[in-house]
C-alpha cells in the first residue's frame, strides 16, 4: 500500500510539472508573436490614400518621412497603428538603421494604434536613420502575410 501511494504521488507530481511546462511553452509562443509591448492600444484611424480600387486592395502600410522623440527617456509619444481599412493584424517594430531594436508593439487589429510607447533603450539627442517594420498576420488564423518596412529620419531632441 505504501509503495502504491508513492507511485500515485510521483505520477501526480509529474503531471503537474508537465502541465506547467506546457503552459510556459504556450505563453512563450504567444509572447514571441505578439511582441513585448505593454503600451495602451487606442483607436487609430489615419487617412491613407489608396492607389488601387478596393477590389484589388492590398495591405495599407503607413509611411513616415520623419519622427520626433524626446532624448534620454524611454517614454515616448508617437502615433503608429494599423489603418482601419486593413484586413490583417500588425506588429510594428521601430529600429535604428544598424538593426538596434527600439520598440516592438503587441498585435494591433485594424483601427488600433499606439500613442504612448516605452522604448527598449534611451536615445541621446541627435539625428538617426531609422526603420519602421510592419509584420502582418491574418485575422483568421494569425498566419504570416507580406509585410513592409520604410526608412525615416528620427529626430531626438532635448
Amino acid at each position: 500500500m505504501k509503495k502504491k501511494t508513492k507511485i500515485i504521488i510521483g505520477i501526480l507530481i509529474a503531471a503537474v510539472i508537465a502541465a506547467a511546462g506546457i503552459t510556459w511553452y504556450v505563453m512563450n509562443q504567444k509572447n514571441q508573436k505578439t511582441g513585448s509591448s505593454s503600451a495602451e492600444v487606442v483607436a487609430w484611424d489615419v487617412d491613407i490614400e489608396e492607389e488601387e480600387s478596393s477590389e484589388g486592395k492590398g495591405i495599407l502600410i503607413p509611411g513616415y518621412t520623419s519622427m520626433v522623440m524626446k532624448a534620454n527617456t524611454k517614454e515616448q509619444t508617437v502615433s503608429i497603428g494599423n489603418p482601419a481599412d486593413n484586413d490583417c493584424i500588425f506588429v510594428i517594430v521601430l529600429k535604428l538603421e544598424d538593426g538596434t531594436k527600439l520598440f516592438e508593439s503587441q498585435e494591433l487589429k485594424p483601427g488600433e494604434g499606439l500613442e504612448n510607447i516605452t522604448l527598449d533603450q534611451e536615445l541621446e539627442a541627435g539625428e538617426y536613420q531609422a526603420v519602421i517594420e510592419y509584420k502582418c498576420y491574418s485575422l483568421e488564423d494569425k498566419s504570416p502575410l507580406n509585410g513592409g518596412s520604410a526608412e525615416f529620419k528620427l529626430y531626438v531632441k532635448e
